[in-house]
């Protein structure tokens, strides 16, 4: 073997000792870099997709047992009692509202359209309190669902 050739393989095995184990270290740091924002994502699309399915659930359901109920005043309590429920199922209890309107008086008389309006505003995960002056950290959902009172309904 000729004095070059051994010089050429010795630069060569130089070169390869100094990269030991930098491949690894360059892995994990751009795989953070990639994952995080990508968790951030998810659980933030997962609240939201929580949030919709309360304010759905609830508009829907309150006017559901609105129309159902015997008097107005029950129909208000039991509204509000399911509203309430979809709110907790998703993990919101008490942060959302819904509100009832008719479209006759009395609010239960036949044909009368029971309209609900339910509102929630979702907090983004993991937004410190110093940045929520600053950022938008809440998302506001809204829903609306129409039930028309039976028409064959006993006053």
């Amino acid at each position: 073997m000729t004095a070059a050739l051994r010089r050429r393989l010795q630069v060569a095995r130089d070169a390869d000792a100094s990269e030991n184990g930098s491949a690894l270290i360059e892995f994990i740091v751009i795989g953070l870099l990639l994952t995080l924002p990508v968790f951030y994502l998810v659980i933030t699309l997962a609240r939201l997709q929580a949030g919709t399915y309360a304010v759905a659930s609830a508009a829907r359901e309150s006017s559901r047992m609105f129309v159902t109920a015997p008097d107005q005043s029950a129909g208000q309590a039991r509204a509000q009692a399911a509203a309430a429920m979809s709110f907790a199922d998703q993990g919101f209890g008490g942060k959302g509202s819904a509100r009832i309107g008719c479209s006759k008086q009395p609010c239960l008389s036949p044909d009368a359209q029971i309209e609900s309006v339910a509102d929630l505003d979702v907090d983004l995960p993991l937004v410190p309190d110093f940045l929520r002056s600053v950022v938008p950290s809440t998302i506001h959902l809204h829903s609306r669902h129409v039930e028309v009172v039976d028409h064959y309904r006993a006053s």
